[in-house]
């Protein structure tokens, strides 16, 4: 079966369609482009049925949100359940920044929020920003503990310099499926962590 953008808004639900199309466009062409005419059409679907499965274009951009969100928080709580040190924070921190898109594989989920957050309403970023507190506050207290002679200040601005650097690894906006590129960026992680 073929498994382009367009042959996966056909086999999937209305509601489905209508997220992957949003997708698809936020990646492609940045959230201004979207209107709910273009996420239809795409979709292939009524735009009336935007307002019925989301309540309009806004509810439609925050389910794809958390859905983005959820994907990389919850592989961030697994990465951390499976031990501490050094080696297995970084995992922590990087992998999750490398998690496929919600709704299509060809994309990474930091990238289509990334987009989504940075003209996000606050309620939304804050709405956001909880899915990942919890994981984030654990990372940065295990590097602390790894870490003891960088300062905390110094050890959050680290991980935030790793963690926007990810959302300039190449593919942006296509095939994430590049093992030799996030090897690339974990030996980046780790020489920009330590001291």
């Amino acid at each position: 079966m073929d498994q382009s953008p367009s042959s996966a808004i056909e086999a999937t639900s209305t509601a489905q369609r209508l997220l992957l199309a949003a997708e698809q466009l936020v990646v492609g062409e940045g959230v201004h482009a979207l209107s709910v005419r273009r996420i239809a059409g795409l979709a292939g679907v009524n735009s009336a049925l935007i307002r019925y499965h989301f309540g309009g274009s806004d509810g439609l951009l925050r389910e794809l949100a958390l859905r983005n969100a959820s994907r990389i928080a919850q592989s961030r709580q697994d990465l951390l359940e499976q031990g501490a040190g050094f080696a297995q924070t970084v995992e922590a921190l990087i992998q999750p920044l490398w998690a496929t898109a919600a709704m299509g594989e060809d994309y990474r989920a930091i990238v289509v929020l990334d987009e989504i957050f940075s003209r996000a309403t606050a309620p939304l970023r804050q709405e956001i920003w909880a899915l990942f507190a919890d994981g984030v506050a654990q990372v940065a207290a295990r590097l602390g503990e790894a870490l003891p002679e960088v300062s905390s200040d110094v050890l959050q601005w680290r991980i935030r310099f790793v963690t926007a650097a990810a959302l300039d690894v190449p593919p942006r906006g296509g095939r994430v499926r590049d093992d030799s590129r996030l090897e690339q960026f974990r030996q980046f992680a780790i020489h920009a962590l330590r001291p």
